[in-house]
């Protein structure tokens, strides 16, 4: 048993075990988290320490509510999905250098739009908090997207409908080989959120490293292709001084040798394009074939796994 627990674990399926099961040796699980979060608040207390010995206080109570957090994630076996999808992401990578290259459609589109005058004065004027607000917000449309899709594809998974079925063949050389097909029962909400999650996440992070590739892109494109005085004039932004060029952007506090609004237009189109990519993979046939149906496919071993460990636990 203890090779099936840790065949669920590996396949990002924590929710699927027993809670007896998910609550053994929690402490000892979750120690190396915990302590990488003290080594974090050892370093960061003395500073606060000298300066005012109530907001020391505040950080050590902050420890200990993050560290009850992390004792938790570990019980719900937040990490092992993670890994898993980053694993199953990682071998899956080779996929989107070609799914990059039937997005040059899209590209080709965003590049226009990336030329728009109002888009420039649109980025000039909008301020970094603003700018993560209105990301976080199409990062939201994208993610609810991508549930209502994949819950979608897990019920028809689990109704024959798509991907392979037969258990034999599924769980064959697995600690959970069957020899005939284990009773199918309902997944319940706990185990369809944590289906639904992993392939999620998975999905994610290619829109991700697609929208990071696109970035780069951006950002290389307004450097070479326009000139200061240019985006001073599409922006119609205040330079730091008089005959001077733009002012000097910045990335999370750090200064970098771009212009603030070519930060702000390449990030803003960039996610723009994530966006789009996300809707348009649901219809496209060959991501569906590189990314979606390996996906589908390794969750139905899952889920056959699934059904035969409940088996057994009833046995």
């Amino acid at each position: 048993m203890r090779a099936v627990h840790e065949w669920f674990l590996h396949r990002g399926l924590p929710l699927v075990l027993t809670r007896r099961v998910r609550s053994r040796a929690l402490i000892a699980r979750s120690a190396p988290m915990v302590a990488a979060l003290g080594a974090l608040f050892v370093v960061v207390l003395p500073v606060i320490a000298d300066g005012w010995s109530r907001a020391a206080l505040g950080t050590a109570s902050t420890f200990l509510l993050v560290s009850l957090l992390a004792v938790w994630l570990t019980y719900l076996g937040f990490g092992s999905i993670l890994l898993w999808a980053f694993r199953f992401a990682w071998v899956q990578l080779g996929a989107l250098g070609t799914l990059m290259s039937r997005a040059l459609p899209l590209l080709m589109l965003t590049v226009v739009v990336y030329f728009t005058g109002e888009l420039w004065q649109l980025a000039a004027r909008m301020s970094r908090e603003r700018l993560w607000q209105t990301i976080g917000f199409l990062a939201a449309v994208a993610v609810l997207f991508m549930v209502a899709t994949i819950r979608d594809e897990v019920q028809a998974l689990r109704e024959d409908r798509a991907g392979p079925s037969d258990p034999v063949e599924l769980l064959r050389g697995t600690p959970l080989a069957v020899a005939g097909r284990p009773s199918r029962t309902p997944l319940s909400p706990a185990e369809q959120i944590n289906v639904v999650a992993v392939m999620v996440v998975a999905q994610a992070i290619q829109v991700v490293l697609f929208t990071a590739g696109l970035l780069l892109f951006f950002l290389a494109l307004g450097i070479i292709a326009i000139p200061d005085d240019v985006t001073v004039l599409w922006s119609a932004e205040q330079t730091c001084a008089v005959g001077e060029p733009p002012c000097a952007g910045t990335w999370f506090g750090i200064a970098v040798p771009i212009p603030q609004t070519v930060v702000h237009t390449s990030l803003f189109v960039a996610v723009l394009s994530g966006l789009y990519f996300t809707v348009s993979t649901s219809v496209d046939p060959l991501y569906r074939q590189r990314f979606f149906e390996p996906l589908i496919a390794d969750v139905a071993v899952s889920l056959a796994g699934r059904d035969a460990y409940l088996e057994m636990e009833r046995v």
